[in-house]
């Protein structure tokens, strides 16, 4: 027969099992874990081509892993949005772009729930064109436009998760 304490001892062994067995599955990307993206080289982000509130894609450049555990591999589409934008003008005025990232979709044996992404947070990236000088164009100033802003696209950029997300095998 066996007392109060081995069947506590015995019930919590069997209860620790069974809920290693069911959370095997599950795995956590904590808020706040860097991610490295970067542009589609062949895309011409900048701001003659994308005005505010453009979608523009991004792609997973280095895998996140977990306890050397691969959770999302490289390659992987997510999302940024152009925050604000401004076209170059003449006289010389150079044009800006400002972008955020906002969400990425996993990649690899790990998956969300239907509709649901891994939502990113971070610094805004901003990209300002080249303002013409006056000299030596002073009588040509007015036909003159300064350069676009433009996102180096051959960059790795970092952007932070920006909520606790707990993905499932």
């Amino acid at each position: 027969m066996l007392n109060n304490k081995t069947c506590f001892v015995v019930i919590s062994l069997i209860l620790l099992l069974f809920a290693a067995t069911v959370n095997a599955g599950h795995v956590q990307l904590p808020k706040g874990k860097e991610v490295v993206l970067k542009f589609a080289s062949d895309l011409k982000v900048s701001s003659g081509e994308y005005e505010k509130g453009d979608s523009i894609p991004v792609v997973l450049d280095q895998p996140i892993d977990i306890g050397g555990q691969i959770i999302v591999e490289r390659g992987a589409t997510g999302t940024a949005v152009v925050l604000d934008a401004e076209k170059n003008g003449s006289a010389g005025k150079a044009g800006m772009i400002k972008i955020g990232f906002v969400n990425l979709q996993p990649k690899g044996d790990y998956k969300l729930p239907e509709g649901e992404v891994i939502s990113l947070t971070g610094d805004p990236l901003e990209f300002k064109g080249k303002k013409k000088g006056i000299f030596p164009y002073f009588i040509l100033l007015p036909f003159l436009k300064g350069g676009q802003g433009e996102v180096p696209t051959d960059v790795a950029y970092t952007a932070t998760i920006a909520e606790t997300v707990v993905l499932e095998n």
